[in-house]
């Protein structure tokens, strides 16, 4: 993480004060800046595509479980967990539909801008002498 913090901000100071900064050496830093990316790094963007691809396709409804299921369905090897740490990661949510109400005035009651406070007020007070 503070490697990847001066990578980002290497240009502002410089590699060697944020080294500095955040106590860690820059031989370590340069080590790490050259390291090749691990394999499971890459397997995870490879397949955070096809995760992206089955999110956009379904409209975005699936979850993490709907989305590993579909991706086994087209042939694509991972797990369930694995597809749920990386749509998190991503911040790849399901959209979840709001379910139609019908409200509906009734009658009986006045609408709210021409009810008086004082209830209100008396409501208050009731409670006071209770304690809470």
């Amino acid at each position: 993480m503070k490697y990847a913090f001066i990578r980002e901000h290497r240009n502002e100071f410089g590699v060697a004060r944020w080294c500095w900064l955040l106590q860690v050496s820059r031989s370590g830093y340069y080590h790490w800046f050259k390291r090749p990316e691990s394999r499971r790094a890459r397997e995870d963007r490879e397949l955070l595509v096809h995760i992206r691809r089955v999110h956009l396709e379904n409209r975005r409804a699936y979850g993490s479980v709907k989305t590993w299921r579909e991706l086994c369905d087209r042939g694509v090897a991972c797990g369930k967990h694995r597809v749920a740490r990386l749509r998190k990661h991503d911040g790849i949510e399901a959209q979840r539909k709001r379910r139609f109400r019908l409200t509906v005035q009734n009658r009986n009651t006045a609408p709210c801008s021409t009810q008086s406070s004082a209830p209100a007020v008396r409501r208050c007070a009731a409670r006071s002498h209770l304690g809470g």
